[in-house]
């Protein structure tokens, strides 16, 4: 009777020591993951909004304004002055241009030299310096991505040399896929993003608005180019600026870019080389909103030059 029940003792001694392993074993209960990552994920974004990248050109009859400092802008987000953090002058981040041509029916007798045009400036702009990416896309009743993101001339150019004319004009939605599909990842990087378009009209078939389009280029910190090509003399021409060149320049100078309205062959090329120029020749500022509340509002951004001569191009605004 007594070897029983020390082996009934041994046997229990055993069974608590092995519960005991396991629950030695098992992960000690933590507070709700979702609740700490969800905080921790808004308090990041929050911190990425702090600081916003405003790229700045200042030119003077149309030349670039050297010599700017720090104390030459002042910063104004929903008409409050805010502190700038940082100053570059002259901007050398690297360079991520989405190059759009509309190939719609109407470009038809100007699509040989606009694609003149188009090498020319591919040819510029990779041979500056290695770290600057171009992708080529076209839009007519479709979008066309034909070369990626790349600093090969090569494969650039050959994908200029095959575009064909015809259908309508998507023009917002080419800016606003391209964005979201090829840009959006740049946000928060050094990169600058930039869209130029190259169009002889206004959007014919598009299921994205200006709105829409301006929107998401200043959420993704775009900056908007354009060339309008229907002024071109000896093909077709028209008034100095329509209605369609009006939107067009809206797009452009809400994004903090410019639009280009030559009238002869010679000054399209010579708009391509004022794009290539801007795009070596900007301030960069960075400042940080007072305002940190996300509220879904469009907060608008005046810059004002101070003890300086020149016109500004910057974005003019955002949503947060």
């Amino acid at each position: 009777m007594r070897r029983s029940t020390r082996l009934i003792n041994s046997a229990t001694i055993c069974l608590m020591l092995a519960c005991g392993a396991v629950i030695a074993q098992k992960p000690e209960s933590k507070p709700d993951q979702t609740k700490t990552k969800s905080g921790q994920d808004d308090k990041a974004q929050r911190i990425g909004i702090l600081s916003v990248r405003l790229p700045i050109s200042v030119k003077q009859k149309n030349k670039f304004v050297p010599g700017l400092i720090q104390r030459n802008f002042e910063v104004y987000e929903d008409n409050k002055k805010q502190v700038i953090d940082s100053f570059q002058s002259p901007s050398q981040l690297p360079l991520r241009v989405a190059l759009l041509m509309d190939s719609s029916e109407s470009v038809k007798l100007k699509l040989p030299f606009e694609k003149d045009a188009a090498e020319d400036f591919v040819s510029t702009v990779t041979n500056y310096r290695r770290r600057d990416l171009v992708l080529f896309a076209t839009f007519d009743s479709n979008v066309e991505m034909h070369q990626d993101f790349t600093d090969s001339q090569e494969l650039l150019i050959k994908g200029i040399k095959k575009v064909k004319a015809g259908g309508y004009t998507r023009m917002y939605d080419a800016v606003h896929r391209i964005i979201e599909e090829k840009m959006a990842s740049l946000a928060g990087s050094d990169a600058r993003a930039i869209v130029l378009i190259i169009s002889d009209g206004e959007d014919t078939a598009s299921e994205r608005s200006l709105k829409e389009a301006i929107e998401i280029a200043q959420r993704y910190d775009v900056t908007v180019f354009g060339i309008s090509t229907k002024n071109i003399s000896g093909i077709t021409s028209g008034n100095v600026e329509g209605s369609d060149d009006r939107d067009l320049r809206r797009l452009c100078e809400e994004t903090g870019g410019q639009v280009f309205l030559p009238s002869q062959k010679l000054e399209l090329f010579r708009s391509f080389s004022y794009v290539a120029d801007d795009l070596r020749h900007e301030y960069v500022l960075n400042y940080r909103p007072d305002n940190q509340d996300r509220t879904g509002k469009k907060r608008s951004i005046k810059v004002k030059l101070i003890s300086a001569d020149g016109h500004l191009f910057h974005k003019q605004g955002y949503t947060y």
